[in-house]
Parts: C-alpha cells; sequence; structure tokens
C-alpha cells in the first residue's frame, strides 16, 4: 500500500518578516553622493584620491541630462596599469590644461585607466573643455593613453562602458544619448584609430551629430 504524503507546514510569519529583512539588507547599495551602485557603476577615484589642484571656476551644464558622450584618448603614449601610476598621468594632464592651454581646470569630465578605475575630472554637472560643439551638452572620457595602433585593455573598456551605463541610471545622460569620437567634432586624431573604430561599433554612435556653440569662460 503506497504510503501517505504529509504535507509540510508552510513557513511562519515570523520567518518570513526576517527573509524580506534580510533580502533588503543584501540588495545593492546605492550612494548618491558618489554616483555609486555596486555592479553597476565603475570605481571612480575621486580628485581628492588623484590629488588634484583646485578648478579656477565652475560652470554648471546647460542641458541635464546631456545628450553625447565625447569619447578622447591622451594621445600620449604613457600608460597606467595601478593607481598611483593613473594618477599621476591625471595630474599631468590636468597641469598641461592649466598651465600650458590656460583652462579653468583638466579639460575631461572623466579619465579612464588600464588599472580599471575611473577618474573623475569635472564630473557629471559642469561644462568640459574637450570638444567645440559639446563642451556645454557632452560628457567627455579619456581614456589614458594612446590609442592609434591597439585598443586599451579589456577593464578600461569595460569601465568606459559601465560609466555611461551609470550615467544613465542617475539621470546625467539621456537614455537615448549619442556617443561620438573627439575627431568627429574637430580636426584631430584623437581619439587614435583603433578607439575610434571600437567607438563607431558601440551601440550609440552617431554618424551626423549637431553641435551646439557655447560661450564659456571656462576654458
Amino acid at each position: 500500500m503506497a504510503e501517505r504524503a504529509h504535507s509540510l507546514p508552510g513557513p511562519s510569519p515570523l520567518l518570513l518578516l526576517l527573509l524580506v529583512l534580510l533580502g533588503c539588507a543584501a540588495a545593492p547599495a546605492f550612494d548618491e553622493a558618489d554616483g555609486n551602485s555596486k555592479g553597476l557603476c565603475p570605481r571612480i577615484v575621486s580628485r581628492a584620491e588623484w590629488k588634484a589642484r583646485k578648478p579656477l571656476e565652475r560652470e554648471p551644464l546647460p542641458t541635464t541630462p546631456t545628450p553625447y558622450v565625447v569619447v578622447h584618448h591622451g594621445g600620449v603614449s604613457s600608460y597606467c596599469q595601478d593607481q598611483p601610476s593613473c594618477s599621476a598621468i591625471v595630474r599631468s594632464y590636468q597641469n598641461m590644461h592649466l598651465d600650458e592651454h590656460g583652462w579653468a581646470d583638466i579639460g575631461y569630465h572623466f579619465l579612464v585607466g588600464e588599472d580599471g578605475n575611473v577618474y573623475e575630472g569635472r564630473g557629471w554637472d559642469l561644462v568640459g573643455a574637450h570638444a567645440p560643439g559639446y563642451n556645454g551638452q557632452g560628457i567627455g572620457i579619456c581614456l589614458i593613453g594612446n590609442f592609434v595602433d591597439f585598443l586599451p585593455n579589456e577593464a578600461a573598456l569595460r569601465a568606459l562602458r559601465s560609466l555611461i551605463s551609470c550615467g544613465v541610471a542617475l539621470d546625467k545622460l539621456r537614455e537615448d544619448y549619442s556617443v561620438i569620437g573627439h575627431r568627429q567634432a574637430r580636426n584631430t586624431e584623437c581619439p587614435g584609430q583603433a578607439l575610434y573604430e571600437y567607438v563607431q561599433r558601440m551601440p550609440h554612435w552617431t554618424d551626423s551629430p549637431t553641435p551646439v556653440p557655447l560661450n564659456s569662460s571656462s576654458g
């Protein structure tokens, strides 16, 4: 004779409440102060961490969320695989922009190293100095190094993609944003041929961007 099946008692209300609380505690933390969400945003090394100089001027972006991402490379064959060496290169870029170009700060909004970190430049909310026609309507992201003949490593490319997704999630970039290379804004080799070919394969790349002139003193 077949053994009769016995139904098991369901979890008690107290146990269900405990599971819900544990689930909430395990959810990814979102820190609005630095725009970091585990699993979404890359690690962003703050200006204080890379020992940035103080900007001479700060001007809010007139268009937010911004419609463009402009990809650059540093154009100098200096590369980095760890935070100290990447920070040193970022400082050298800032020194050049301030002391040689006479700008108010480092021109880019963010920089990406082959250590997989993102380095805060002007951040999400300020006018940049990286591409005419897009300084007030685009986030300028610079890949540290020279990428004429080869691509940045996967850690850097992954950080680039993650940063863009992060910008959309934070409502800093439009959901229908467009990606361009620096050479689409002016006559330049930047972001290097190899990196530009990668940019052209990105889902949001456009071959017909629309520049908007900006009367700005933030340089």
